[in-house]
C-alpha cells in the first residue's frame, strides 16, 4: 500500500482514495498553498520509506523567458487561473529521498550552502525527518544544472559534502558536462559551473555512471526522460505493488508545464524533445496509476496526474 504518514497530513478526492487504499473521505489542494519552508513529508511505497524535503525556493520575476514559445499575456493568464503570480512566481525545490534495507538515498542535492539564503534547508529538512545527512549511502543524479547538484560541494569549495557516498551520474549527461570544448560554447555567466564540474567529477572516485533501464538500488530504475537536458533522467521508485515516479525536471513548475505540456521552459535545452517527453511520461504515470513526485511541484511535491484536455491537472497531497 502506498501509505502517507504526517502529524497534520490531509488527503482527499476519490481518486486519491483509490490509489492509497483509503476508505474514507479525503482531499486535495494546489501546490500553491502547500508550498512552506521548514518542512518534510514521508510516506510508503510498499516497504520503501519515501520523504519529501523542501530545499527553499527562489522568487522569480515573470518575464518573456520564462516560456520560450508563449506569450507573456498567456503565462500570466495561466499563473493567475492558477492562484499565483502574474508578475512574481515562487520557484519551488523539493528534494526526494528514500530509505530501504536501511540505506538512505538521495535524488538530487539541491543547492547546499551554494545558493541564495532562500534555499539550503535540505540538511535541516533532512533532521527533521530523522535521516542523518552523514548516513546517505547513494546520491543519484538526474542532471547536472546548479539546483540539482551544487549540494554535492561544501559551500565554496570543492570538498564533497557525501565523501562516503556513492554517486550515481546519467552517463550521457556527464559525457555532455565534462567535455573541456564545452566552456567556450556556453554563456560567459554559466562558465564557472561547467568549469567546477570538469575540475571536480572526473577526479572523484566515489561516481559512477549509469544509463536508460538501470536497477539504481533495489526497487529503483531509471528512465531516460531527455529534452530539458541531454542527458536528463527520471526514477521509477517500485514496491509491494506499488510505484512512484519521481520526474526530476520533465516539467519545471506544474501550474505552466504541466496545464501546458506544448510550453517550452526556457530552461529546456530542447523544446520539443522536452514536450515529446513529458506527454510520454505523464501517460505512462497515468497509465500505471502511479503517484508522481516533482522538483519543482512546490511542498508536498508528490501526488497523482489526471488527463486534462490537450494538457495534465496535478493533484498533490495536503499537509
Amino acid at each position: 500500500m502506498f501509505e502517507v504518514s504526517r502529524r497534520d497530513l490531509v488527503l482527499g478526492s476519490t481518486g486519491a482514495a483509490l490509489v492509497f487504499g483509503l476508505k474514507g473521505p479525503v482531499s486535495f489542494i494546489d501546490a500553491a498553498s502547500a508550498q512552506r519552508a521548514g518542512e518534510s513529508l514521508s510516506y510508503k511505497v510498499g516497504d520503501i520509506e519515501v520523504f519529501s524535503l523542501h530545499e527553499g525556493s527562489i522568487e522569480r520575476t515573470v518575464t518573456e523567458g520564462i516560456v520560450k514559445n508563449a506569450g507573456l499575456d498567456d503565462v500570466k493568464k495561466a499563473l493567475t487561473a492558477a492562484g499565483i503570480g502574474p508578475d512574481k512566481i515562487d520557484n519551488p525545490f523539493t528534494v526526494t529521498a528514500i530509505r530501504t534495507g536501511g540505506k538512505v538515498v538521495l535524488f538530487d542535492t539541491g543547492f547546499g550552502g551554494n545558493g541564495p539564503a532562500s534555499v539550503g534547508k535540505l540538511a535541516s529538512n533532512m533532521k527533521a525527518a530523522g535521516l542523518d545527512p552523514a548516513t546517505v549511502s547513494t546520491v543519484v543524479i538526474s542532471h547536472f544544472h546548479p539546483d540539482h547538484i551544487s549540494g554535492l560541494w561544501v559551500k565554496e569549495t570543492n570538498e564533497q559534502v557525501f565523501p562516503n557516498a556513492e554517486i550515481m551520474m546519467p552517463e550521457v549527461e556527464y559525457k555532455f558536462w565534462t567535455d573541456a570544448a564545452l566552456v567556450e560554447k556556453v554563456p560567459e555567466a554559466n562558465r564557472p559551473h561547467v568549469k567546477r564540474i570538469q575540475a571536480t567529477f572526473p577526479t572523484w572516485k566515489n561516481i559512477k555512471q549509469y544509463g536508460d533501464g538501470a536497477d539504481l538500488v533495489p526497487g529503483v530504475k531509471a528512465i531516460a526522460t531527455p529534452g530539458h537536458t541531454i542527458g536528463h533522467m527520471s526514477f521509477l521508485v517500485a514496491s509491494g505493488g506499488q510505484q512512484l515516479f519521481i520526474q526530476s525536471d520533465v516539467t519545471g513548475i506544474h501550474q505552466l508545464f504541466v496545464r501546458n505540456p506544448g510550453w517550452f521552459s526556457g530552461f529546456d535545452s530542447d523544446g520539443p524533445k522536452a514536450e515529446a517527453t513529458r506527454r510520454a511520461f505523464f501517460d505512462r504515470v497515468i497509465a500505471e496509476k502511479g503517484m508522481i513526485a516533482g522538483y519543482h511541484f512546490g511542498f508536498p511535491n508528490v501526488g497523482t496526474l489526471a488527463k486534462d484536455g490537450n494538457g495534465y491537472a496535478f493533484a498533490a497531497v495536503k499537509a
